[in-house]
């Protein structure tokens, strides 16, 4: 059963917490859910720059910007890390693969960067998929460019 499938019975909502992987290493037990963190990093931390570097750097052109959101065509990108070093603020992650086939609670209970209950958005909280949501400080907040 695809993901597209599962998130249909899923019945709770999840929380990820993208303070806590950019505080530290990794955890493997996360593998299963790095698209979706992916996708949370580019929804709510990613600055969306204008002329953004990374879709410039990129030699398989695997990165677009489409409506606002910067996105990776997984078959295209080849793992060259070079939009890591294009982005000036460090906003891409090494760490990214497909979603393996296999029920989401079952990733869900070794990842120390998942809460589950129930969310809305709010200030810090974006939701990226259907209870799929990311908790992370907005850069222009860090920056103290206006108070979200």
């Amino acid at each position: 059963m695809g993901l597209e499938n599962q998130k249909s019975k899923i019945k709770y909502q999840i929380l990820i917490d993208l303070e806590k992987i950019y505080e530290g290493e990794f955890v493997p037990a996360c593998n299963e859910l790095k698209s979706l963190i992916e996708k949370g990093i580019r929804r709510a931390i990613c600055r969306h720059c204008e002329e953004a570097t990374c879709v410039e750097s990129c030699p398989q052109d695997a990165l677009k910007k489409e409506n606002g959101d910067l996105k990776r065509a997984n078959f295209l990108c080849t793992g060259c890390k070079t939009c890591l070093l294009a982005c000036p603020f460090g906003v891409n992650i090494d760490e990214i693969v497909e979603y393996k086939v296999g029920p989401l609670k079952e990733f869900i209970k070794g990842c120390p960067y998942i809460e589950e209950g129930k969310f809305k958005e709010s200030e810090g909280i974006v939701k990226i998929e259907e209870n799929v949501f990311v908790k992370g400080v907005n850069w222009k907040k860090q920056l103290g460019m206006f108070n979200v």
